[in-house]
């Protein structure tokens, strides 16, 4: 082997890389990954909070001045005689309780098939505090009565 081989090999085996310069990432390319790392973050931030529900029992809702005009989620249970139907305008009024308090309802839309008094009910929309909520999605809570099946002796 060479004089000039083994000066190569001896160079790169002891670790003395002196001569080669060390490579850093520029300033530029760092504080650039920085701010858009920021803005992925806000832009995830931002449009949570604009979309958030808020969700609460009949009580919860009289009692909070925050929820008037913003989307909030709505349970309670669908009261007995309250429901009134208007075929022609598709849109529905009717009551619901948490036991507590009542809050009376308005949707339009298409009703569910087990949707009728005593059923559970989660109601969306906005509420403008005069005691009608003006729903914009209406869901029922299939009610879980199911007896277990005994087998025959």
């Amino acid at each position: 082997m060479s004089t000039i081989g083994r000066t190569l090999n001896e160079d790169t085996m002891s670790g003395e890389d002196s001569h080669l310069p060390r490579r850093r990432l520029p300033w530029s390319f760092l504080s650039g990954g920085l701010v858009i790392l920021l803005a992925v973050g806000y832009l995830i931030y931002a449009n949570t909070q604009s979309t958030a529900i808020y969700d609460m029992t009949v009580s919860e809702l009289m009692q909070c001045p925050n929820c008037l005009g913003q989307m909030v989620r709505v349970e309670g249970t669908v009261q007995p005689g309250s429901i009134v139907r208007d075929d022609a305008t598709q849109q529905l009024s009717f009551g619901i309780s948490d036991g507590k308090q009542q809050l009376s309802a308005v949707y339009k839309g298409v009703v569910p098939d087990i949707f009728n008094a005593g059923i559970q009910v989660v109601i969306e929309g906005r509420y403008d505090g005069r005691h009608v909520f003006q729903a914009s999605t209406l869901l029922t809570k299939c009610p879980s009565k199911f007896i277990e099946a005994t087998p025959a002796p």
